[in-house]
């Protein structure tokens, strides 16, 4: 049998067993778990998302407008998409034409006439560029002129600025520009003039102004428009 003093003894050793196996419990646990609620910034930072462009299509061309200081390619929407004045030089303007109405032109060197210089034609379809070889001297004397016997270029249709085209009758051309037709009689027939889009471009030694216009006439049994040209000069008399 143990003695009293053993008995104490193995009290304390068994105590002290059980103080270190609590430390070495408490050694190994877990951190604390965290209990305060998550704040803004704490969650991790989400990519973020670039949609990809939306691919635009340009706007087409739908029209050649013949003013007097050149022509203007536009849109259905009568926005410019592209302008050249009859002062730029003729590959330029070829250049853009061609780009626009899908196809090259057909050249033809001419002789001219007795008030027209010689020079060449670029045609396409009913639209014709005529580059003369008279040298140009602005404001006045343009680099090129233009004429339109026909309705369309390609599939570009042709008119004036207040869509006036070949092929128009009377009664089309009154109902858009009104009272602007003028009649005349050439080669013993009855015509139609009308002068459009007109622009000063110098003054007169009598102070009278000097303009271009864009010329339409109308021919034919009905009257139709036949022709559209510009730039015409009125330089007095």
């Amino acid at each position: 049998m143990m003695s009293r003093w053993q008995k104490s003894r193995r009290s304390l050793y068994v105590a002290a067993i059980g103080a270190l196996l609590v430390a070495s419990f408490t050694a190994c646990a877990s951190p604390p778990i965290r209990t305060t609620p998550t704040q803004p910034g704490d969650e991790p930072a989400t990519p973020a998302v670039t949609p990809s462009p939306v691919p635009t299509t340009p706007p087409a061309a739908a029209r050649i407008l013949v003013r007097s200081d050149g022509l203007q390619i536009v849109t259905v929407a009568g926005d410019v998409l592209d302008a050249v004045t009859y002062f730029d030089p003729i590959a330029d303007v070829v250049g853009k034409l061609s780009a626009a109405i899908g196809t090259a032109p057909v050249v033809e060197p001419h002789d001219g006439g007795i008030e027209s210089s010689s020079g060449t034609y670029y045609r396409w379809d009913g639209l014709v560029l005529n580059d003369v070889d008279s040298d140009a001297v602005a404001p006045l004397n343009p680099e090129w002129f233009v004429r339109a016997d026909g309705p369309a270029a390609g599939a570009l249709p042709i008119s004036t600025a207040d869509h006036v085209s070949v092929g128009d009758s009377e009664a089309e051309v009154e109902a858009v520009v009104p009272g602007t037709l003028s009649p005349l009689t050439v080669n013993q027939l009855a015509v139609l003039d009308g002068e459009y889009d007109v622009r000063t471009v110098g003054e007169g030694s009598d102070g009278t102004p000097l303009t271009h216009s864009v010329f339409v006439r109308l021919e034919g049994v009905p009257l139709t428009v036949t022709v559209i040209a510009a730039p015409t000069g009125n330089y007095g008399v």
